[in-house]
């Protein structure tokens, strides 16, 4: 399974924090988490995995841009940088769970 990771700085608290998320196509990912409007176009769209980050994301794929969905709009992470992208095996069962605060210890 094809994924991003990305750093960015939370707003919520400043502190610097890292996303990592599976490639999900748009209309799975509005189905899974209820949400509407269109994809970020050009983009390559992303269910989080990790602890951190948005429950779905984004990257252009023309500007490496990352960004959040939020009240079906597309807004850019001014923070993200070290964007990686990645696999992971591919057991046959779908998509990961998010990983919770409880299971990274």
């Amino acid at each position: 399974m094809d994924t991003c990771q990305f750093t960015y700085v939370s707003l919520r608290d400043g502190i610097q924090r890292t996303a990592l998320g599976v490639e999900q196509a748009w209309e799975v990912l509005c189905a899974k988490l209820h949400r509407d409007g269109p994809g970020l176009p050009n983009g390559i769209h992303y269910f989080t995995i990790s602890v951190d980050g948005p429950q779905l994301f984004a990257v252009d794929t023309e500007s490496d841009g990352v960004y959040y969905h939020e009240c079906g709009v597309w807004c850019r992470y001014v923070t993200a940088r070290d964007i990686i992208f990645g696999a992971i095996p591919d057991d046959g069962t779908g998509c990961p769970p998010r990983a919770t605060a409880d299971s990274q210890q």
